[in-house]
């Protein structure tokens, strides 16, 4: 009779609990950074972006992804303003790569 009340009791909790339907939970994460989209920036984008934190500040792969990102974004509108206004964009100097 013991082990029937244990059995029924773990099945009860399991069932409340949402696993009893054979299904996985969603894995969890600690980290909260969500890439940039694919498309066109918005503001909204660059709002409600946010960095993980690390030992020593933010996560340098996440920030250095965003930065590389912005500066493709600005140097294509920079080419679209000098192709719209009739000139040719002045080239950037090259800025030496960090690390």
């Amino acid at each position: 009779m013991l082990f029937v009340a244990v059995v029924l009791v773990a099945l009860t909790t399991a069932a409340v609990l949402g696993r009893v339907d054979g299904s996985m939970a969603q894995a969890t994460t600690t980290m909260s950074h969500v890439p940039l989209p694919e498309d066109a920036l918005t503001h909204a984008d660059l709002e409600g972006m946010r960095f993980d934190t690390a030992a020593r500040g933010y996560r340098m792969s996440q920030v250095d992804a965003v930065i590389d990102r912005l500066r493709r974004e600005l140097s294509d509108v920079d080419d679209e303003l000098g192709r719209v206004t009739g000139r040719a964009a002045e080239p950037q100097p090259a800025e030496p790569e960090a690390g």
